[in-house]
């Protein structure tokens, strides 16, 4: 076995199914292609496994009052490869992850109050610790940027409440 054989064998990676499985909390702001921020949110996760998928639903709460659910379904690959799908996203998200970050890409039906936009996600996740990572995801439509969301995760928040169960 090559040296290089040997390192990839032992590779650590930054699984998004280990790091969002249980409660996970975010918080962030959408910033327009001008760096204006246009949106501020909160974001509760609860990751879990039925059989070899991963679920991840997800509520968002944004600074206008509006309320978003999604859930996500994840199949791991191997090799730090995955794909995932969601009610919103057009066809298969692909990603990946080597020992620090986690790059997914994926085309999404994004709702704008009465219209809807199919736009092109570059999602980059960051480890900072066991505990906490940075998101960086780029927007674009057709090549544009229109763009970014920074969210910033604490995983395992099992002390929060389900936001699932609030009216």
């Amino acid at each position: 076995m090559t040296q290089n054989a040997t390192l990839a064998a032992r590779r650590d990676y930054f699984e998004l199914t280990s790091f969002l499985e249980g409660r996970t909390r975010a918080w962030g702001v959408f910033e327009d292609r001008f760096g204006r921020i246009r949106r501020r949110l909160s974001v509760e996760m609860d990751g879990r496994w039925e059989g070899d998928m991963f679920v991840l639903d997800e509520v968002f709460v944004y600074d206008t009052g509006a309320r978003e659910e999604r859930t996500w379904r994840i199949h791991p690959t191997g090799d730090g490869r995955f794909t995932a799908t969601c009610p919103d996203c057009i066809g298969t998200a692909t990603g990946q992850s080597d020992e620090n970050s986690i790059h997914m890409r994926y085309r999404f039906r994004l709702k704008l109050e009465a219209r809807e936009l199919s736009v092109e996600f570059d999602d980059r996740i960051y480890r900072m610790g066991d505990t906490i990572a940075i998101n960086r995801a780029t927007m674009r439509k057709w090549g544009v940027k229109l763009g970014e969301l920074s969210l910033f995760f604490e995983r395992n928040a099992n002390r929060l409440p389900d936001v699932r169960a609030t009216a």
